[in-house]
């Protein structure tokens, strides 16, 4: 039987490099990042998410992104630039 290779196409690059960050003591005053992955519905989801999350804590303000298509790793700029301006992130997939 010859040797097998999996590849993961979703891959972008070493996952040693990869780190957890540290979970923020609590959410008021954090400025939310919202990953919009392009799926149908994910807009409606995140803006529900959105108006939820700013009627249990004292959210200081909200920033939504949108990847340029959902079949597809968002750009390494794109989060770069979204981890510059936010304390935390959720990705919001829908269907």
């Amino acid at each position: 039987m010859p040797n097998t290779t999996l590849l993961d196409p979703t891959s972008q690059g070493d996952v040693s490099a990869k780190f957890l960050a540290p979970r923020l003591e609590s959410l008021d005053g954090k400025v939310m990042g919202l990953l919009n992955i392009t799926k149908n519905g994910s807009d409606i989801f995140l803006d529900r998410i959105a108006e939820l999350m700013q009627e249990r804590f004292d959210i200081a303000e909200v920033v939504h992104v949108k990847k340029p298509t959902f079949s597809r790793p968002a750009p390494a700029e794109l989060l770069v630039e979204l981890a510059e301006q936010v304390d935390f992130v959720i990705e919001g997939l829908a269907d």
